[in-house]
């Protein structure tokens, strides 16, 4: 199965830890979607990536196409909330490049994939994500060298520290846990 990846788990060493099976195929595109962090976090209630249809074509979100045996599907559905504030889509995406930098043309119609979005309830316009989570994003951005200006873009959205303390420190060991 192929899943577009937008958010935390554009960065490999975070989805390997939760589907250690999985394989980047490369990046890809979106067209007609814009990213927001309007989703409610089931766990911490921040703002988490959504992707929401737009009326405008010339929007776009980039990403990361992974393959996923469907035995191992359960897996990312338990870690992306699937039911409890998520729900999954499956939309047409633009392959632009493989893992090693390679336009991927046997794709030039575009690839189906599935992905997660927000459920219509679990919508916050006023949430801001916290740093850590942002680092992750923008990690898995620049792992996979999308376009410089797409992760531009992605620095400019405003964060917050995190205040549980301990939860933030727990996410930057678990970071590092998974970078080693």
């Amino acid at each position: 199965m192929k899943y577009f990846a937008y958010g935390e788990m554009m960065f490999s060493a975070k989805l390997h830890h939760i589907v250690p099976e999985a394989t980047c195929l490369g990046i890809a595109k979106v067209m007609g979607y814009k990213l927001f962090f309007h989703n409610r976090g089931h766990d911490d209630a921040s703002g988490k990536c959504n992707i929401v249809p737009v009326k405008d074509p010339n929007c776009e979100v980039y990403g990361v196409i992974y393959e996923i045996d469907n035995r191992h599907r359960y897996l990312l559905d338990k870690d992306q909330s699937l039911g409890c504030g998520n729900q999954e889509i499956t939309l047409k995406v633009w392959p632009v490049q493989s893992p090693d930098n390679h336009e991927l043309t046997s794709y030039e119609n575009g690839i189906f994939a599935f992905t997660y979005i927000a459920h219509k309830d679990n919508i916050f316009e006023d949430l801001v994500p916290y740093n850590w989570y942002k680092e992750m994003i923008l990690s898995g951005a620049k792992e996979h060298h999308l376009p410089s200006e797409y992760i531009h873009h992605l620095e400019q959205y405003a964060e917050t520290y995190d205040p549980n303390v301990q939860r933030a420190n727990r996410q930057k060991r678990y970071l590092e846990s998974i970078i080693l």
